[in-house]
């Protein structure tokens, strides 16, 4: 049921006969048997989407999508050079908010790869990477 829900929704954000951005599709984690999601926006029109699985509790990132006209790019821009930009966000000159979320995706999940279809990758790892704080805490942090 989800999985053709968001079947959907991924065919709306990648189609160009809409009247809405064209978007990069970054899947973090594609999950098995998905029962729901949720579209979270973000800042800068970035759309985040939350699923649950069918026998996991809790919720976990499945994707994040990000409008091209953020990266500075257009629709008929290739993957090559999409992938480019995602994998050094200091290319990003147009949005701040853009900048920060691609470096905090790269922080958390090392890498984003090319997938097989068109302006769709994932990322290298889908659990995110642990940030170990190091020195003296103070209480409460």
């Amino acid at each position: 049921m989800s999985a053709k829900r968001i079947d959907e929704f991924l065919k709306k954000i990648h189609n160009p006969k809409n009247k809405i951005p064209e978007y990069a599709t970054i899947i973090v984690r594609p999950g098995r048997k998905l029962l729901d999601f949720k579209i979270k926006k973000e800042n800068a029109n970035i759309l985040k989407v939350i699923a649950h699985e069918e026998k996991t509790s809790g919720w976990f990132l499945h994707s994040v999508h990000i409008p091209l006209k953020n990266l500075g790019l257009s629709y008929n821009s290739k993957d090559k050079e999409i992938l480019e930009i995602l994998s050094e966000p200091n290319k990003i000159t147009g949005s701040k908010p853009t900048k920060e979320y691609i470096e905090d995706i790269l922080r958390k999940y090392l890498d984003i790869l090319p997938e097989k279809k068109k302006h769709f990758f994932k990322t290298e790892r889908y659990k995110k990477k642990k940030e170990y704080r190091t020195g003296a805490q103070l209480k409460g942090f």
